[in-house]
């Protein structure tokens, strides 16, 4: 068991190599640790406050960060130096995943908005998606090139299309800010953890294959049999607003269909 003493609390930890990991502190350091020499390879001083999320672009040997100060970082893990940093934001940065086979960067904020940088060009944000302003967007979780998985403070995970942008369609909810979202190996299920203390596990390809059916269903047949699948009005977030939704998706049986597919 390899155990550090931090001068600063680790607020994200993320897996670089099969030999490095990578953690952000509260003081906005970045820091590459080697498990071999257990020792840290590499520290990027770059952000005024906390770091708030990370991510690995394995290709390029790059670390994107994003920080509680507005901005987003860029770390080569090659040459040891940070190669771009955006300007300031007008809000936190939150959460961060790459898409778009690595041509794009997508950033949730504490307003809400989602922005979009184009790699390469990190100074400013190249696009902007504010349909799920104003809560912010707490957790990114990338299902594929196109969609990603969003949790924001009003309990809420939805599927979001990028480029274009647009909310494909409700997954579920908690009553209390999305804490984490992981998926299963195969795709087929969603994992969510929330404020409230509850871990929940969503049929993420019957979510979907049913909410395509009953759109077809519907615009053929107003009187289909097809089960509609819908969001609770008015769940209870510690805070933020709540935004109405028309669907939600019961969770899978943990016990039985989840373990058995995993």
């Amino acid at each position: 068991m390899w155990r550090l003493v931090l001068a600063d609390a680790v607020n994200t930890l993320i897996t670089v190599t099969d030999t490095t990991i990578a953690s952000g502190d509260d003081q906005g350091c970045v820091k590459i640790w080697d498990t071999r020499q257990r020792s840290c390879s590499h520290e990027f001083n770059v952000h005024e406050d906390y770091i708030s999320c990370m991510t690995f672009a394995s290709d390029s040997m790059k670390l994107v960060a994003t920080s509680g100060d507005g901005t987003l970082s860029v770390c080569n893990l090659r040459t040891g130096k940070v190669q771009s940093q955006s300007e300031f934001s007008e809000d936190e940065l939150l959460s961060v995943v790459i898409m778009k086979n690595g041509r794009k960067v997508i950033c949730g904020t504490q307003n809400g908005i989602l922005m979009l940088y184009s790699w390469g060009f990190f100074k400013d944000c190249s696009d902007r998606f504010v349909d799920l302003s104003p809560n912010s967007v707490d957790v990114l979780l990338k299902l594929d090139e196109d969609r990603v998985i969003t949790g924001c403070d009003n309990g809420i995970i939805s599927l979001v299309g990028i480029l274009p942008n647009r909310i494909i369609q409700p997954i579920g909810s908690h009553e209390f800010p999305i804490e984490d979202l992981a998926l299963s190996h195969d795709n087929k299920f969603l994992g969510s953890t929330a404020h409230d203390s509850m871990l929940k596990l969503w049929d993420l390809e019957e979510i979907i294959e049913g909410s395509n059916g009953n759109a077809s269903g519907a615009a053929g047949d107003s009187d289909s049999d097809n089960e509609e699948m819908a969001l609770d009005n008015d769940p209870k977030p510690s805070r933020g607003t709540k935004r109405k939704t028309k669907s939600k998706p019961t969770p899978v049986d943990t016990k039985t269909s989840f373990f058995a597919d995993m």
